[in-house]
């Protein structure tokens, strides 16, 4: 005899909503990404990232050897 299984629609939705949560879980995340940006000048990041990734991120300087210097800055775009 054929087993047949009738799920209802919102049943559906949560397996499929889990299924995407679980595989979101295991993609593999950038938890910190180390630059290294020349002294003067600019440094176009866009180069260092690969194409179909969305990046949103916090700018944190770390600069050491700047004695009596300011701070460098960043800019986004």
């Amino acid at each position: 005899m054929e087993k047949v299984f009738n799920l209802s629609s919102a049943t559906r939705i949560a397996l499929i909503l889990l299924l995407c949560f679980n595989s979101l879980i295991h993609l593999p995340q950038t938890k910190a990404l180390w630059l290294t940006i020349p002294s003067h000048g600019t440094k176009c990041v866009s180069q260092d990232i690969q194409t179909h990734v969305v990046v949103l991120a916090d700018y944190y300087v770390v600069a050491d050897n700047i004695k009596g210097q300011p701070l460098p800055t960043i800019s986004a775009k």
